[in-house]
């Protein structure tokens, strides 16, 4: 079990460090930096509600690059693998196939990790400049649950990158995610229009597509009127976010299992 653990350590701190070096993620945090800068205009015009509405786009959009830099990641990590042949070394090593995936797995958490550190630095730091207070016990909450989303989407492109092509991966990843923001909503629209096969047809996109919505609290973060919400509400989302995780990392290691090298 040691061993296990180191080697998954050693692969995953080596994706963490390439994703630390990559101009990329500091790029997208320029520009998150100067949305938020655009809070202080705002706040010098004195409007508040629009003020909180900036705020919550601006920490969407934070949530919705980090989504986009795991997928873009996660999808590209076994493919890159086969094509440049670097994994035949690592395991002609005592590394097992499901010891490799853990610690690429554990590698693009740990690069979403830092990317979205840098994120809610900037997001405090604007709160802090206009003086908008943040619920430290909601906001830990919030940020916990995204870290599950973006782990939701790593098994996710893991799995369809097994699958498909990188180009394809990294679409059909990036639909489902979109489509998953807003299923909810459609359906409290139209569902009670649609017939009974429709009807099901929709209940069972709920468990096929997980709604990354419930990750979501920045509503909650931004107006800053609501405490922390309930502990077994968390227990449930942690559980929904683990069973979707594993679901598709086995799928991803039995896809790997069976690829001949």
């Amino acid at each position: 079990m040691k061993s296990y653990l180191r080697n998954a350590w050693l692969i995953a701190k080596t994706i963490g460090i390439e994703a630390i070096r990559r101009k990329e993620i500091y790029a997208i945090v320029l520009v998150s930096l100067v949305l938020i800068g655009g809070l202080r205009l705002v706040k010098f015009f004195d409007v508040e509600g629009l003020g909180k509405f900036y705020r919550e786009i601006s920490l969407k959009v934070m949530n919705v690059a980090t989504a986009l830099t795991v997928i873009l990641l996660a999808a590209r990590q076994l493919p890159r693998e086969f094509q440049n042949r670097t994994l035949y070394p690592l395991l002609a090593k005592p590394i097992r196939r499901d010891n490799f995936l853990m610690g690429k797995f554990l590698g693009v958490m740990l690069a979403a990790a830092f990317c979205y550190a840098m994120f809610m630095a900037v997001f405090l730091f604007g709160s802090l400049t206009i003086k908008s207070p943040v619920n430290t016990g909601l906001f830990l909450q919030f940020v916990y649950l995204q870290l599950w989303n973006f782990a939701v989407l790593g098994g996710l492109a893991f799995l369809l990158s097994l699958l498909l092509n990188i180009d394809a991966a990294i679409t059909i990843c990036i639909l489902l995610y979109v489509f998953s923001q807003v299923l909810m909503t459609l359906m409290s629209y139209i569902y009670d229009y649609t017939s009974a096969w429709q009807q099901t047809f929709l209940l069972g996109l709920h468990f096929v597509i997980p709604q990354l919505s419930l990750f979501d609290l920045s509503g909650k973060v931004v107006h800053g009127i609501w405490p922390p919400i309930a502990s077994w509400a968390i227990l449930a989302l942690t559980a929904y976010g683990a069973v979707y995780t594993v679901l598709y990392l086995s799928g991803s290691y039995l896809l790997f299992r069976r690829r001949a090298l």
